[in-house]
């Protein structure tokens, strides 16, 4: 019976375990829903400061002050769920007009539109000021208006968001709303219900 008594008790303990995993990774997947559905607020926010300001903010801050008729661009600055803090990795409108993300180490991303690319040296464009590391390991930019943001979790994605299966790799900003051409104008008390993702529909990899 103490046999018995004991292997009830580790198989009811690995069935806990299961289920604890499976309740953990259900959360999880909702706050990378409402993380993509917050960052791409914020962004809408920045789109809005950037038309009725003829210029995009400095500081998220700004996002909270009337604009020229009165209206309000964000109702509120948004913290990213998955991240402890919720403290989101700032990306930047570059000198030369595309977004740049100061944790690409050495801006080494793609040429496509709406990113910096290297110099033909492979050097950072000239201009960029200096990109400092904060000590909860988020890199800022000053003087560089801000265009989007992007989450700092570093744990495995349950989505692909256009291509991308990690979330260093997953940026919201403006640029996005310029080649689908706007939904800057939507109101910041949006209904929840059309918080999918506006860029493309995200897929689901089997884990």
């Amino acid at each position: 019976m103490m046999v018995a008594l004991m292997a009830g008790i580790a198989i009811m303990m690995i069935f806990s375990g299961i289920a604890a995993q499976k309740w953990a990774d259900v959360i999880r997947r909702d706050n990378e829903a409402e993380m993509m559905f917050r960052a791409q607020d914020l962004v809408r926010a920045l789109k809005r400061f950037q038309k009725d300001k003829g210029k995009l903010p400095n500081e998220m801050k700004e996002l909270l002050e009337p604009g020229q008729k009165g209206q309000y661009f964000a109702r509120r600055l948004w913290k990213d769920p998955l991240v402890r803090g919720g403290k989101w990795q700032l990306l930047y409108q570059s000198p030369g007009g595309g977004l740049l993300d100061p944790t690409t180490p050495a801006m080494n991303a793609s040429p496509e539109v709406g990113q910096e690319s290297p110099g033909p040296n492979g050097n950072v464009p000239v201009g960029i000021p200096d990109i400092v590391t904060k000590d909860d390991g988020s890199s800022e930019v000053s003087g560089l208006p801000i265009a989007g943001v992007k989450s700092r979790c570093t744990d495995r994605p349950f989505r692909v968001y256009r291509d991308k299966s990690e979330y260093n790799e997953w940026a919201f900003s403006v640029f996005d709303l310029d080649r689908l051409g706007g939904a800057a104008g939507q109101p910041a008390g949006q209904n929840r219900q059309n918080r999918a993702p506006n860029s493309s529909t995200p897929s689901f990899p089997p884990r």
